[in-house]
């Protein structure tokens, strides 16, 4: 059933798998739709066997009437099946895009649509595959088939019948065709408007007067399929507008646009509307599809994106050459800009900017939100491409687009966040464009002096900045992928910076951007670090509201954005006076985070504080019995990362401190330390049993970080997280000792050599060091509790960076007796009674300290103990792994990557 249910998948990633996916649905579609799809099909093979080219598309095909005939008798047949309407629709618009790219072949990008922004795969994209021609911005050199146009060519026909289609389906029921319309608009405006471009440029070889009268025609019904897509939007903006009942029943009779029960604009009746959209299937909710209104945005973004953009020159004043300007025909503002230029409300045209506004803002349903958001990119594409400068500087439609990214950027939804992201990068990048210009032909590129303090960012944003560099800085640490992704190319595009990931900070710190906060005294305005600076009062204020968000995810964010304010600017000679003020508030936001219910919170917040420690020391102080209070409590922690970070921000206060907060954490050491013998005893299979007791899990709430329940209650400082503390389990005395071993490795790494300390007057010394070893060494052979195992694959994780601080002759003189029959132990395993996790940890530590201290030495450690059998096994399995690692592409050491962020440089998968 599931292989039968997986075969009957409608395929639109290619013309031909569209096709042959109509042969395998369920139950089968009509005959006479299978045997067009099977002619069709051979048309396609027939083209690609006779192209000389393999690898180009069949430029034949499409022109081709049987081919162009049986795109319409598919779109014909989806009265019954919504299957054949769909293909129809693909090939259609494919068709069309091909026509397009011989069309513009030499027209440059920046005149075309620079592409419509779809969260998903909600606007399905046919990509080129060896039968299938590509699309509108093709690599390979695209066909003429456009230069021998004639009147009777099939492409009219097909022009001429696709606006009825089009109106019929844009609100259809199913989602795929709803998205496939969408995309035929598009190609339709684009191959309508270039064909009347090519003409007022005096090209199209071979045209005749009878081939100007059909494009001329088709001019017209570009125009219905436009106006019926705002139609439709009219009424849709009105139902959704807050009020709009108590409105429409205020409205004279007479002047009421009204609605009848099948959905359709009457015009003669004056009935209310409809609370619920009928069109939209009563949704009323954030989750699923409004199908007529996001449709109609989708549809219209791809609209004003297919319209072509190229400059005419028209000479004024009577034939004077020496007054000419430069007109966009075809392109959008052309024909609409009475659209975006009216906000009175005796204006008819203002319900386009106010229905905009409240769907990309305020609007329930998160689709219509991104849809919004992409229509409002599109259209400052268009402004961009046509110089129309003074609607993105001042006007109506740069506050809607001001409104929508203060909402959108901080949604919270991710896909809404993204749709925001990408209009954010859109609006910056033309805003820049604008001021380059204007500066190039005032001040010939020479800057201003009272300029030169700031970056081109700053200087082109203008009051924009306090609003939309704070969401820019936060979004690039936000918690999905796409969008954190997105957002630091974007930081590296406006502020320039090296192309290089993130960098983690300490042991498990936070993100730091190579190319983000940079500064360099080569870089206008200080970077990005400078123009941070220079706003440090909107983005702390910022950061602070957000480290109280309803979204754990947000608050995680907030806290890196914080820890990189003071990283970065808290370290820096020139910047850290901006950042001083703040501080405080900073701070207090920090302290209401160690109580969230996220434990990612608490852990980004711990090293937050322990970041602003090192860089205010002073500001921090008033604070640190509180800070002391909460790290303590972080490194007892059930989340081992946790308790490892809360030992990062203990050796980053004891740098800041000195030996008074030295001393107080080894008094921790030694009373936390051996907390793991308080554990209570229980065997393995005890353990197991507890663990795999169906009746303890039964009848209890399923809970996740996507689900709906953690969401209708409020728990820890009033603000929701991704689990419940009501049901957190208590902490387990061994724990305790865990947090501990991440904390002896700290105090080695910072302060172990007194060459190489991180104060002078903090050093560790073997009267101190070797008592503490000695008690891990005692604490981590217990063996009565089955988490014994965890506790020792951590002692082995942290030992190699251990004795690497210590040094090879200290660590080997002192401290290696301690832990080599341990280790061997671990690494034999000969009654199994060990993990595999800890058997695997033990091994590595042994490869690590044999490197440090020699092989031959540390086999004979090990032979001293019995252990030398199972160091030459593990010696052989490693170097086994490292042969495969090297033979696949990758390497040695290899860092760890995520399956969600971009592909690593040399590693096969």
């Amino acid at each position: 059933m599931l292989m039968q249910k997986k075969q009957s998948i409608m395929d639109f990633s290619t013309i031909d798998r569209s096709l042959l996916s109509l042969t395998r649905r369920h139950p089968p579609l009509p005959p006479d739709v299978l045997q067009l799809s099977q002619s069709l099909l051979d048309l396609l093979s027939s083209s690609s066997s006779n192209n000389n080219n393999v690898d180009s598309p069949p430029s034949v095909v499409t022109t081709q009437p049987e081919y162009i005939s049986g795109i319409q008798r598919l779109l014909s047949l989806g009265s019954e099946r919504w299957e054949p309407l769909a293909v129809g629709l693909c090939l259609a618009a494919h068709c069309i895009e091909y026509h397009v790219s011989s069309l513009l072949r030499h027209t440059d990008d920046e005149k075309h649509g620079g592409g419509v922004y779809a969260e998903g795969p909600r606007i399905p994209q046919v990509n080129p595959s060896s039968s299938t021609p590509p699309a509108t911005h093709a690599t390979t050199t695209p066909p003429r088939s456009m230069d021998g146009l004639s009147s009777e060519s099939p492409i009219f026909d097909l022009l001429h019948s696709l606006p009825p289609t089009i109106h019929a389906n844009i609100e259809h029921p199913e989602p795929r065709v709803r998205s496939l319309v969408a995309r035929t608009v598009g190609a339709y405006a684009s191959i309508t408007t270039g064909l009347a471009v090519h003409i007022l440029h005096g090209e199209g070889r071979g045209w005749g007067d009878d081939v100007k009268t059909r494009i001329g025609q088709l001019q017209p019904k570009r125009r219905e399929v436009h106006d019926a897509i705002l139609k439709s939007l009219k009424v849709h903006f009105e139902w959704k507008r807050p009020g709009v009942e108590v409105e429409w029943n205020e409205r004279e009779r007479g002047d009421a646009t009204t609605i009848d029960d099948d959905n359709q604009i009457a015009g003669d009746g004056t009935a209310e509307p409809p609370r619920i959209s009928k069109a939209s299937d009563g949704a009323l909710d954030d989750t699923t599809g409004w199908r007529a209104l996001e449709t109609n945005l989708h549809a219209l973004a791809a609209y004003i994106d297919g319209c072509c953009v190229t400059p005419v020159v028209v000479v004024d004043d009577d034939n004077d050459e020496d007054h000419t300007r430069e007109t966009y025909t075809g392109s959008y503002l052309s024909e609409q800009l009475h659209l975006l230029t009216t906000t009175t409300t005796t204006t008819t045209d203002n319900w386009f900017l106010a229905g905009l506004h409240y769907c990309s803002v305020t609007h329930v349903n998160r689709h219509v939100r991104a849809a919004s958001s992409a229509v409002l990119g599109v259209i400052v594409t268009s402004c961009k491409q046509c110089r129309a400068y003074d609607l993105l500087l001042d006007s109506p439609f740069r506050n809607v687009v001001k409104e929508s990214l203060y909402a959108n950027l901080a949604d919270n939804w991710s896909q809404v966040r993204m749709s925001g992201s990408v209009l954010c990068r859109t609006f910056v990048e033309a805003l820049l464009m604008i001021y380059r210009r204007r500066e190039e032909e005032k001040n010939h590129g020479i800057p201003k002096e009272e300029e030169e303090d700031l970056t081109e960012f700053e200087l082109a944003v203008g009051d924009m900045v306090p609003m939309l560099l704070p969401r820019m800085c936060l979004n690039r640490f936000y918690l999905a992928q796409g969008v954190k992704l997105y957002s630091q190319d974007t930081w590296k595009i406006v502020f320039g910076g090296k192309q290089e990931p993130p960098q983690q900070e300490g042991h498990g710190g936070e993100g730091e951007e190579e190319g983000g906060l940079h500064s360099s005294e080569t870089t206008r305005g200080g970077g990005g670090m400078g123009a941070v600076a220079r706003n440090a009062a909107p983005l702390c204020r910022y950061y602070s509201k957000m480290c109280d968000a309803d979204n754990h995810a947000v608050r995680e964010a907030a806290c890196q954005g914080v820890a990189e304010l003071a990283q970065k600017l808290g370290k820096h000679p020139l910047y850290a006076e901006y950042l001083s003020p703040y501080v405080t508030m900073l701070l207090q936001a920090l302290l209401m985070c160690f109580h969230d219910e996220s434990w990612p919170v608490r852990d980004e917040a711990c090293l937050a504080c322990g970041t602003f420690c090192l860089a205010y020391a002073e500001e921090c102080a008033p604070e640190l019995p509180t800070l002391y209070e909460r790290w303590t409590e972080q490194l007892t922690d059930q989340i081992w990362s946790v308790r490892e970070d809360a030992a990062v921000a203990l050796g980053d206060a004891i740098t800041a401190y000195g030996p008074e907060m030295m001393e107080k954490v080894l008094a921790l050491i030694r009373k936390k330390l051996p907390a793991a013998r308080d554990q209570p005893a229980m065997s393995r299979e005890e353990y197991k049993r507890l663990q795999n007791d169906a009746s303890a899990h039964t009848g209890t709430q399923l809970y996740s970080c996507g689900s709906l329940a953690p969401k209708l209650r409020k728990g820890g400082a009033g603000r929701i997280g991704c689990s419940s503390c009501a049901l957190d389990r208590p902490k387990a005395p061994w724990e305790a000792s865990d947090g501990c071993v991440y904390l002896i490795r700290e105090l080695c790494i910072r302060f172990a050599d007194k060459d190489n300390t991180a104060r002078e007057d903090v050093v560790i010394g073997d009267a101190v060091l070797l008592p503490i070893m000695t008690e891990l060494s005692d604490v981590c052979r217990l063996s009565h509790y089955p988490q014994s195992d965890d506790l020792r694959t951590t002692l082995w994780r942290q030992l190699p960076p251990i004795a690497r601080a210590l040094g090879k002759r200290r660590f080997k003189g002192m401290y290696l007796d301690l832990f080599i029959e341990l280790l061997s132990k671990n690494i034999d395993d000969r009654f199994n009674c060990a993990s595999q996790l800890s058997i695997h940890a033990a091994g590595q530590c042994a490869e690590e300290l044999a490197n440090l201290i020699g092989h031959g030495i540390f086999r004979g450690r090990m032979a001293e103990v019995g252990g030398a059998d199972a160091f030459d096994r593990v010696m052989a399995e490693r170097k086994r792994e490292h042969m495969t690692l090297q033979a696949a592409g990758g390497f040695v050491g290899a860092t760890q990557f995520s399956p969600f962020g971009p592909p690593m440089a040399g590693v096969v998968r």
